[in-house]
């Protein structure tokens, strides 16, 4: 198994378009299903033609998947994701049609299997909230799935797999539980600017005089991708965020779940605008970054189009901050592009010396990290030095240490909505206070994120993304 390196983890796994409302969650799951569903198509076309032969899958969801996995909808990813569903490519609307199908008829279609073959899945029936346990022993993350192809009573397939936020997934041998980690590639390739550390980058970027971003793009081209294709799908993915935006702010109504939580976007937006909002202090964003957070996250919890930025939970604190300064410093694409770029490697390196799942860490690992993220892409855009970079993020991350992940029944609605909007502002904040200074501080982002792991292996399991704690109590 090859070790995950920051510098290996390309700016579009950090940046996935998928759906709401978690991809923790709804996106991971999903992935893991449509995984599976590809794995039982190519066992079973190579077994024996049986004359009317049924089989039947079985999904296992255990920790905190179990815990919050009703509010967050990940019933409904499983059940996309077995069909045929892809939360990148599927429209929202299709993905959760799903569920409805296979209850009304519980066969998934398998074109390729012919008539005699038929793959039952009833979501009632063979979908399990388990528990913290998987056949007596701890699981090996709190998002823990089992997916099982069954013929009668025997098992002739089994993938345990775990979704390690972002969208993320990891596949764990059945019997010796060795994780092959997500974003780790199959040949770690010897690049031209090499970093695993904050500090890393930083001494590559002033060593070589190039641009921050420039360094992420030289090392994506010899991982096989070009700097053309990149920049492509940077370009789609922030027409996604525009998109996203731009639907927060036309819609009203309820947000589903249960918790009758009024979507505020819109109304928001138009006190903007007609200049009738309460004004406390005078700050040359003003409410902007707020109002785009909440449009863009209420969109996820809807169950909408969004980007893991790094996460759906925090998918709109990015987003809010990117077409503020675009709108405030008119921010050309492929600044913008560039400002992504240098997020993401924040974005890795939370993830390979911390994490970015809340269920480990909490919300410190969600928000935390995408303020740092957006306050790092922040200064780049608007021409900072690398160390300047370095330090936005650590301001970003710093203020957030501790934060706990308590989302009230699950949903990714109360306190997550406006925990994005809190955190657009202290990113701006944080890139203001870093682009005043030299990028000379006492603490540095790799510090940072030693302490935001060990505060994530200290807090108790409540207050990580299972609603029994916190805020979550009502």
């Amino acid at each position: 198994m090859n070790p995950v390196r920051a510098d290996h983890i390309s700016p579009l796994d950090m940046f996935k378009i998928g759906v709401g409302p978690s991809s923790s969650h709804t996106v991971g799951p999903m992935v893991a299903a449509l995984e599976f569903r590809k794995i039982v198509s190519e066992l079973l076309v190579k077994l024996p033609a049986k004359s009317a032969h049924q089989y039947t899958i079985k999904v296992e969801l255990y920790g905190s998947l179990s815990a919050t996995g009703s509010g967050h909808q990940t019933d409904g990813a499983v059940c996309g994701g077995l069909w045929g569903y892809s939360p990148k490519e599927s429209m929202p609307d299709e993905i959760w049609s799903a569920t409805e199908k296979l209850k009304k008829n519980p066969i998934l279609p398998f074109a390729e299997l012919g008539d005699k073959v038929k793959v039952r899945f009833h979501p009632d029936e063979d979908l399990v909230w388990a528990a913290w346990t998987m056949d007596g022993k701890p699981l090996p993350h709190p998002n823990t799935m089992r997916f099982l192809l069954k013929e009668g009573e025997n098992t002739i397939k089994e993938l345990i797999i775990l979704s390690v936020g972002g969208g993320f997934v990891e596949p764990v041998d059945a019997v010796t539980w060795e994780r092959q980690p997500a974003g780790s590639s199959t040949t770690i390739h010897d690049l031209p600017y090499p970093y695993n550390s904050g500090k890393e980058f930083v001494d590559q970027c002033n060593k070589h005089k190039m641009a921050p971003w420039q360094i992420v793009v030289e090392n994506q081209k010899v991982c096989g991708l070009s700097e053309l294709k990149l920049r492509e799908e940077l370009s789609k993915i922030l027409a996604v965020f525009d998109s996203c935006v731009e639907r927060g702010l036309s819609t009203e109504g309820i947000l589903p779940g249960g918790l009758n939580v009024k979507r505020r976007a819109k109304a928001l937006h138009e006190q903007m605008l007609a200049g009738t909002k309460v004004t406390v202090y005078s700050s040359p964003a003003g409410l902007k970054p707020s109002v785009y957070a909440i449009a863009v996250n209420e969109e996820n919890a809807a169950g909408g189009r969004v980007v893991t930025a790094p996460t759906n939970g925090s998918s709109g604190l990015i987003p809010a901050v990117f077409r503020t300064l675009q709108e405030s410093h008119e921010l050309s694409q492929e600044t913008l592009q560039n400002g992504l770029i240098v997020a993401s490697v924040v974005g890795a390196l939370v993830k390979v010396h911390a994490s970015i799942s809340g269920a480990e860490v909490g919300c410190q690992g969600e928000v935390g990290t995408s303020c740092a993220m957006a306050a790092a892409g922040a200064v780049a855009m608007l021409g900072g030095s690398a160390d300047q970079i370095e330090q936005a993020a650590e301001i970003g991350i710093e203020h957030h240490l501790g934060m706990t992940c308590d989302p009230i029944k699950g949903l990714v609605q109360v306190p997550c909505i406006e925990r994005n909007a809190m955190g657009a502002v202290k990113a701006l904040n944080a890139a203001e206070l870093a682009l005043a200074c030299d990028g000379t501080h006492l603490i540095s982002l790799d510090r940072s994120l030693e302490v935001m792991k060990q505060t994530g292996l200290d807090m108790n399991q409540k207050y990580k993304e299972t609603a029994t704690g916190g805020l979550a109590l009502g």
